[in-house]
């Protein structure tokens, strides 16, 4: 009796991951094949909005990244939200119109930009893009996210990368290249499949008329994550747009990066503990393949927690086969940690070797070890307020 609750025991703990692993796999498999470039459609006029919380040290090379992109009747707006430096005036002497917000107690992004979308209600634009202060544009970017979100009437997420510094750690690296593979290889490859495209905080481009139907000022640190399922839920799924380059460095120190990490996993799993079920209901009560996509998507952990789940399996059922005979639920860990495995080096070969080396590479299960830690930590005390990372170029000014 006991055997068989413990093979039923481990067979459910297969049978949640399994999904995630499974859609996970897909997706990078999805997303080898590079997309075809092609030119930005027509882009009617549009609104950049930029939240900005002291950036005056930073934000002079991304005002000019964008402002080389705008034509005639297109906005910059920057939102000095509850600075204390002279972010504001600096914008508005490189071309951008500024509006200034003091709040003490709601801060953060979402209420920057609710901000921001009623003092740019003035223009009338029918798409606005929102981009963050630290961010460079590749050439062309804004137009081909305004023509996207115009041409579809669904909000447009661009491809929005982290960089690790020259030189930079081990660990650093690590982070660069999970980022990678979760806001290129997996959107890319979930567009392929029709998955909905999360929103991954910068670079993303709305009809103006859908940001009036959704909350924007939630206090959530990841506000972005949650605009994609309220998006997802009243009928406009956010598309992916891999022509849309956005670039912003990793935080050069481990406290900052770790400081960094902690808001966005730990927001990315509170969102995901909160809502991943209450879409698979309402997908399933409503027929919409789109809603149990995402759904589906969101279930999937970051990297290093989805390696270790699968490898804590892996070892449970090795030594539940030594104990029992029964080499079943151990067979079945095996092919999914080896899917999993093999999704990953695919990636790596195709999208990583700029940042891994093979060797990096074979360290990776270390690197999950690691981090394990971290993890533990988040998961006991989730960060719930909202802290600005401290950026590399400011690092380097102190030093």
């Amino acid at each position: 009796m006991m055997t068989m609750l413990a093979d039923v025991l481990l067979f459910v703990g297969l049978l949640v991951l399994m999904p995630a692993v499974l859609l996970f796999v897909a997706e990078i498999l999805s997303g080898l094949r590079a997309p075809i470039a092609t030119p930005p459609g027509n882009a009617p006029a549009f609104t950049v909005l930029i939240p900005a919380h002291d950036e005056a040290g930073v934000i002079v090379p991304k005002l000019r990244s964008i402002a080389g992109q705008l034509r005639d009747g297109d906005r910059m707006l920057v939102i000095a939200d509850n600075c204390s430096d002279d972010t504001a005036a600096i914008a508005a002497v490189h071309g951008a119109d500024a509006t200034e917000r003091h709040d003490p107690v709601r801060r953060g992004k979402g209420y920057a930009l609710a901000h921001g979308l009623a003092h740019a209600a003035r223009w009338g634009h029918a798409v606005t893009i929102i981009v963050d202060a630290d961010c460079l544009l590749s050439p062309g970017a804004l137009r081909h996210l305004a023509a996207a979100a115009a041409g579809s009437g669904r909000p447009v997420q661009g491809d929005y990368r982290l960089e690790a510094a020259p030189g930079g750690s081990r660990a650093s690296r690590f982070s660069a290249f999970a980022i990678r593979i979760k806001n290129y290889v997996r959107l890319l490859g979930g567009k392929r499949l029709g998955v909905p495209c999360v929103l991954t905080g910068s670079g993303m481009a709305f009809p103006t008329a859908l940001l009036s139907r959704v909350e924007l000022g939630s206090g959530e640190i990841v506000e972005d994550l949650l605009l994609a399922v309220d998006l997802t839920l009243h009928g406009a799924a956010p598309r992916f747009c891999p022509e849309a380059r956005i670039t912003s460095p990793l935080p050069a120190t481990r406290e900052a990066a770790e400081a960094q990490r902690a808001r966005w996993e730990g927001g990315y799993l509170s969102i995901m503990r909160r809502y991943a079920l209450r879409l698979a209901g309402t997908g399933l009560r409503r027929g919409d393949a789109r809603v149990l996509a995402l759904a589906l998507d969101l279930a999937i952990p970051p990297l290093s927690l989805l390696i270790a789940g699968q490898g804590a399996l892996l070892i449970l059922t090795a030594f539940w086969a030594l104990l029992s005979g029964h080499a079943v639920p151990f067979a079945v860990a095996v092919v999914q940690m080896a899917l999993m495995i093999g999704a990953i080096a695919l990636a790596w070969h195709r999208y990583g070797r700029d940042l891994l080396s093979a060797g990096d590479l074979a360290r990776l299960p270390l690197s999950v070890l690691a981090k394990l830690g971290f993890y533990r930590r988040i998961l006991r005390a989730p960060q719930r307020g909202w802290v600005r990372t401290e950026r590399g170029a400011e690092m380097k000014g102190r030093e």
